[in-house]
């Protein structure tokens, strides 16, 4: 292969003030097998990359990655190219306890190997300054590629997106849509920006949010609000219980849209912090339960927001009431109810994923004060969530936005979690299955559905089929891969 290495500015040249742009390059001829020095950079031509022998990095924005064409440049990705944007790499991750992981688990999550012979790419060239940040991780054999995505679109070569990707909108997009202007397939239409907040984020909402943003109360949209300790439920007759954490009523979720002025028409656009990340996936949710038609999620919400230090507006918007123009439910096969995730169980031509925490799927931990037995949904199939039942991180990226979705089909698939199935999702009150039911969804799977209930409902069906304790006997794994290393705390 031929390689026209360029040095990197190094420590001493910094300090005698000498410009990048005055270096001379130098020019070299290696072998395909021999490693580029450390401290210089090669550079590799479109018809020389090759995806089966090197590790190809795309360096730029995940919105880029999944799809979307941007001012930067064209959408999609080389395929087999693995997603690590240069921004993250300004991140002080390690110090940040909303983050609590290192930069180093984020190279494992992905299975870069430092050693192996790695090619960079950006919309045009890399610079030698973006390149260096790369080489300071560790990278040993560090090439970038000759006029970048642009020159490998131009050639005419293949390239691959997420199916459904303009379901995951980016904060460029959505600072547009407030600013009046038209971005990327959005038709024009009345729009909503809804900012989902926690019971527990008193204050979140009015203290910053998205220009033009309203607010709702993921307790008033999400589910019937329960009692929180297991103790307090028995006086409460089991027909009451078995409403708790559901869904509310279908005139409850009528009622509740109109009074956010949302009709079946409305562009709505949700986010949330990233602990709400979870609370808007489930929002969403019952938005297209009810028949709302466009729905988009902020990827990243309100977190990458605040990362790329966009405008928040403080106070409230107080939005005027409307009639949603259909009778809720208008798609009721989003949710799955305990008759239907029975046929799930029993079909073999379906699948039921469990969006819950290893220790949960175990059956060590029920995962909730409100949950007294451990244990899982018989035929269950481990379909991750993260650290502990109220976490995502195995979906999650350091700025929030979606982790690598063809990481995320690869994992699914180990697991018998099949596009060619029908899927229901169950965590263990439908908020983190409903994260995954939308990532299916942008995947382009079809046959998708959240089981209601969760956990929390089949657990009191004395008579409901369960998973027995433990690892099933064809479990392709013994532990789950190490998509999400904690930080020690």
């Amino acid at each position: 292969m031929k390689k026209k290495a360029f040095l990197l500015l190094m420590t001493m040249t910094l300090a005698m003030g000498v410009s990048a742009c005055g270096s001379t390059e130098k020019e070299t001829e290696t072998k395909k097998d021999t490693k580029v020095t450390t401290g210089e950079v090669g550079t590799v031509s479109v018809d020389e990359l090759d995806t089966s022998k090197m590790q190809v990095i795309d360096i730029r924005g995940e919105e880029q990655y999944i799809g979307w064409t941007t001012e930067e440049g064209k959408g999609g990705h080389i395929k087999d190219a693995i997603d690590f944007p240069e921004s993250w790499l300004d991140m002080d991750i390690e110090n940040d306890a909303a983050i609590g992981t290192t930069m180093e688990s984020e190279l494992e999550r992905r299975g870069l190997d430092l050693s192996k012979e790695t090619v960079l790419y950006s919309n045009g060239e890399v610079s030698e300054e973006d390149a260096k940040k790369y080489q300071d991780l560790g990278f040993e054999n560090l090439s970038v590629l000759e006029g970048g995505y642009d020159a490998y679109v131009d050639s005419g070569k293949d390239t691959d997106s997420l199916k459904n990707y303009e379901m995951y909108v980016y904060p460029q997009w959505v600072q547009d849509l407030v600013d009046g202007k038209n971005p990327d397939t959005y038709e024009g239409k009345d729009y909503k920006v809804l900012e989902v907040s926690l019971a527990s984020e008193d204050g979140e909402y009015k203290g910053g949010h998205i220009p033009g943003a309203i607010n709702v109360n993921a307790d008033n949209i999400n589910h019937v609000p329960g009692l929180r300790a297991l103790a307090d439920y028995e006086n409460v007759p089991m027909d009451e219980q078995l409403k708790f954490w559901n869904r509310p009523t279908d005139s409850d979720i009528q009622a509740e849209i109109e009074s956010l002025g949302i009709t079946k028409d409305t562009t709505v656009v949700l986010y949330g912090t990233t602990a709400a990340t979870t609370a808007s996936a489930r929002a969403a949710a019952i938005l297209k339960y009810a028949g709302v038609e466009d729905i988009r999620i902020l990827n990243g919400g309100k977190t990458l927001w605040k990362l790329q230090e966009r405008e928040l507006e403080e106070g409230e918007n107080t939005p005027e009431k409307v009639t949603f123009g259909a009778t809720v439910p208008v798609n009721p096969d989003v949710f799955y109810d305990y008759d239907e995730e029975l046929d799930v169980v029993n079909d073999n031509k379906s699948v039921v994923a469990s969006i819950r925490s290893w220790e949960e799927y175990l059956g060590n931990i029920s995962g909730y004060t409100y949950i007294g037995d451990a244990g899982d949904i018989a035929n269950a199939r481990f379909g991750y969530a993260g650290s502990d039942p109220y976490s995502m991180e195995d979906y999650r990226n350091v700025d929030n936005t979606m982790f690598n979705y063809t990481m995320i089909a690869e994992r699914w698939e180990k697991w018998g979690i099949t596009p060619d199935k029908r899927v229901s999702f169950h965590c263990g009150t439908g908020w983190r299955a409903s994260e995954t039911y939308f990532y299916a969804c942008a995947l382009g799977w079809d046959d998708v559905h959240i089981y209601d209930g969760g956990w929390y409902e089949w657990s009191k069906h004395s008579d409901s089929p369960r998973k027995d304790k433990g690892l099933p006997s064809d479990a392709p794994e013994k532990e789950p891969q190490e998509y999400f290393i904690a930080k020690e705390k």
